[in-house]
This record gives C-alpha cells, structure tokens and sequence, in this order.
C-alpha cells in the first residue's frame, strides 16, 4: 500500500513539477516532500528550522538538493518556534498550539531560529517553479508579504485556519491571475476537475465540513501552462 500511495504521489506531481524545475520546500520536516521532487529529477532547496530535523535532511545525499536551517515569515528576524512531542510538527502560530493541545500532543519546548521572508529567499536563490509551504498554520504569514508571482504555489490547510485559508487564497490572487484546486488527506487526486478562480475555490472550502478537515490548496499562474 505505501508504494502504492508513492507511485500515485509521483504520477500526481508530475504534472506539476518537471524535469530541473526549482522547487522550495519550506517546512521541509524530515524532507518526505523533498524526495519526491529529487525523484521528479528537479532542483530543491529545503528550508526547516527545526533542529531535530537537521540530521533527516542532511542524509539526503544528492547534488540536486540544498538545504538551509531557517524558517520563513512576514519579516527577517529571530523568533521562538513551538516545539510538540511529534517531530512532525512545530509552529510560530500560537492559535496552532490553542486548537491543537490534547492528550496525544502536548507542546513540549521552544528553540530560538533565523527567520527569512520568502522575498528574501528568492532573490537569493531565484525564483521557484514550485513552492510547497507546511508550516502549521503560518502560511498566511509567510505569504502576506510575497512580492514574487510564483507559478505554482502549494500550502496546506486544515480546520483552525479557514479564515486565513480564504485570506491566503485572496493574497495569492492578488498578486495575478491564479486559478486554484486543492486535495484533501494527502490524497494525490485533485477534487476538482478543472481549475477555479479564486472566488469558486472560497466559497467551495467554505462548504467543507470542518471537523478534522486536511488538505492542500494549489494556486497556478495562468501564464504558466502545464
């Protein structure tokens, strides 16, 4: 079942990641998503500040993928991330740390780390043909201050953040003329058949039932055809 699920992934990302495209991994975790895209034969560049991640990506030996120990904000700084009993998770959002305490996840710790606006990271390490953001639910923040109109962006959401779902997908319409899907649960099949506007795409998520909803939106620059 789970190389099924990898081979579905693959063929899923295919259509939108091609050979030597540029794609940021920002929230890279232990770099699942960062494989992927190296299988797709693209470039990645990795950005996760956690520290107990750093040993996972540093494993990944090809010449293909960079990695950088840094979060991704509104501003350039320092800031405290949230550290939970799972490595897969960690956060600067304190809404994040409200709605999800329980029994099973408990928020155990803090480190300091460098802080990059997204901006920052592309005029540094040019623009991304594809940039996938995971960083429990910071997104809105990482995005309100893109400048950049990046071709395909993917982020995820879930129940606590609609409302910055919606105003996440409105600040990437701004910046062009995008057209919007999404999944749901890591499944890689689209739910919608064609792509929607900004405006559809809202009032759709809007419509979900929230309890224990997960997905990823995909926001796609018109002028950039796959």
């Amino acid at each position: 079942m789970r190389l099924l699920f990898k081979y579905k992934q693959k063929l899923f990302y295919k259509k939108l990641i091609h050979k030597n495209d540029l794609c940021f991994d920002i929230g890279a975790n232990i770099g699942k998503k960062s494989k992927l895209y190296l299988a797709l034969k693209a470039k990645v560049i990795a950005f996760e500040p956690q520290s107990e991640c750093f040993s996972f990506l540093r494993k990944i030996k090809n010449p293909n993928f960079k990695f950088y120990p840094y979060g991704v904000g509104s501003k350039n700084e320092t800031k405290l991330l949230n550290l939970a009993n799972h490595i897969e998770v960690a956060t600067f959002s304190g809404k994040m740390i409200d709605f999800y305490t329980t029994e099973n996840l408990r928020w155990k710790n803090q480190e300091e780390v460098i802080v990059k606006k997204l901006d920052t990271l592309i005029d540094k390490f040019g623009m991304p043909n594809f940039c996938k953001i995971d960083t429990e639910g910071f997104e809105l923040e990482i995005l309100s201050n893109l400048s950049h109109k990046i071709p395909i962006i993917e982020f995820e959401f879930n129940e606590a953040f609609i409302k910055e779902t919606l105003l996440t997908i409105d600040t990437i319409d701004h910046l062009g003329n995008y057209k919007f899907n999404f999944i749901l649960n890591e499944h890689p099949k689209f739910i919608n058949k064609n792509w929607s506007s900004a405006e559809a795409i809202n009032k759709q998520i809007s419509r979900l039932d929230k309890y224990r909803l997960h997905g990823n939106l995909f926001a796609k620059l018109t002028e950039h055809q796959n």
